[in-house]
Order: structure tokens, then sequence, then C-alpha cells
């Protein structure tokens, strides 16, 4: 560019046309009832009468929650161990109260966590790592699902999936239903899978989530026996090294593009 000549016009981003029609719709003042997203209440789990941790969950289903999430953190080692559960409100949220052994009670509340967690995660707030890795065991070798159960089970997953919200299918050996767990949070929407198989006495032979994999629901299925999960998008590194030393059958579906599977044992 040789000196005097005018300098380069320089494009804006947005052209005018396109600058007037960017803009924010303002609803600050919109009424919170007319709100259509998934509800979410601060959830109380409470052993006997130690509170044990406070999880926040979708306000439904709260039973089997409760059981799930006690059986996969350890406090109980079978549903039978549970003498009573009482629903309660409390001042903004629920309380579920499960009543339990007292020896159960305080071998539960010497490995709690030091700090409450307020989350969907039933990890957050856990004093040691050994909290986070308790009940890891290595599986019983078997097949993972097979493909075309799978997506089976991708193509039922979207009749019951909710807007805003996670959820967990128990899968039988040919993809169809046995559970449902739908949730704010995806862990959350595995324990209810989980609580509901308490219950039944009827196990999933595989767990569907739409969501990513997190070292926690790793755990969560390795506790509860079930020896493959699949989620819609990519797991961590560590919930794939875990799933491998638990020889836990881990597939990524993609979204329902393509099916890896990380960990396990060989396809039949």
């Amino acid at each position: 560019m040789s000196l005097g000549s005018s300098p380069p016009i320089i494009e804006s981003a947005a052209s005018d046309e396109e600058a007037a029609r960017l803009c924010y719709e303002d609803q600050r003042q919109r009424p919170l009832r007319e709100f259509e997203g998934p509800s979410e209440l601060p959830i109380t789990l409470i052993l006997n009468d130690t509170a044990m941790a406070t999880l926040l969950a979708t306000p439904e289903s709260l039973e089997a929650l409760a059981i799930g999430h006690a059986y996969t953190a350890g406090w109980i080692e079978r549903y039978e161990q549970i003498e009573r559960l009482e629903r309660s409100r409390l001042r903004h949220g629920l309380a579920i109260r499960m009543t339990v052994p007292p020896r159960l009670a305080a071998q539960a509340a010497e490995h709690a966590p030091r700090e409450a967690s307020v989350s969907s995660c039933g990890a957050c707030g856990a004093a040691e790592e050994a909290q986070i890795m308790a009940g890891l065991v290595r599986l019983r070798t078997v097949p993972p699902l097979s493909p075309v159960a799978l997506q089976r089970g991708l193509a039922l997953l979207k009749d019951h999936s909710r807007r805003g919200q996670h959820c967990a299918l128990g899968l039988d050996d040919s993809g169809e239903v046995m559970s449902v767990g739908v949730d704010i949070g995806r862990h959350n929407a595995l324990d209810r899978v989980i609580g509901d198989s308490l219950r039944s006495g009827e196990w999933p032979r595989a767990v569907l989530l739409s969501s990513r994999c997190s070292l926690e629901l790793v755990q969560k299925t390795v506790r509860a026996g079930i020896t493959t999960l699949a989620t819609l998008s990519s797991p961590s590194a560590m919930a794939v090294e875990v799933a491998r030393a638990c020889d836990l059958n881990l597939i990524c579906c993609h979204r329902g593009s393509r099916l890896e599977l990380l960990s396990g044992q060989a396809p039949d």
C-alpha cells in the first residue's frame, strides 16, 4: 500500500441489516410460573436421624432415587435393610428419611462427606478419594449388549426423554425398556433405575444414559453389578480407565451416529 492511499475497509462481523435483527428478547420480568424448564428442589437424604446428603434433583419418584443413592453410596447392601421410608417437606425442599438398622447408619455416617453437597453429583464434597472409589470391583466377564439391541434402546430413549432433563434406561437383552429414570442430574437418573431394580429384584442387562460418562456413573454401575453402560457422548479418560479395570462394558454411542466399545469384553 503506497503512502497516502486509503486504508483498507474492515467489514464488521455483522452487517447493519443483520445487526438490526440481532437482539435479546427481554424476559426479565416474566413470571416464574410461566417457565417450562425442568423443576428441581434440594432433596435431603436422611438415615435414621442423620442427614447424609442433599441433592438437587427433580422432585418425582423420590423413593427410587433415595434407595438407589443409598445403595450406590454404600449406605445399604440390599433393599430389605430399609425398614421404613418417609417423605416430609422442609423449608426449601423435601426430605426422604430411611430407617435402617443402627449399625448401618453408624457405618454410613462414619464415611459420609464432611461437607454437605448441594449437587446432582453424589461425589461432590467427598472428603477423600477413597470415598469416590468405594465399591469398585471386577465384574463378571460377559459380552456387551448387542449393537442391534442397543440401537433399539437408542430409539426408545427419544420416546422417554424430557426437555432439559437426563434420561436413564434399564434395558433387557433385546434392548427393550425395563426401567426409566428421568432427572435434572444424570447421576440421579441412574440412581432411580438402580433403586427400581432393587425394589423389583429384576436387574437390567445394560443401562443407557442420555449424557456423557463420568467416573461416578461407572462407579454406580459397577457397584450395582450391571455389566454394560452406554452413554450418548464421550467419557472422561478416568472413566474409561476405571471401567477397563473393572471389566465394565463401556460404550460411547456418539449421539447414535456410531457405537464405540471402550472397555469390557469382545462382542459375540
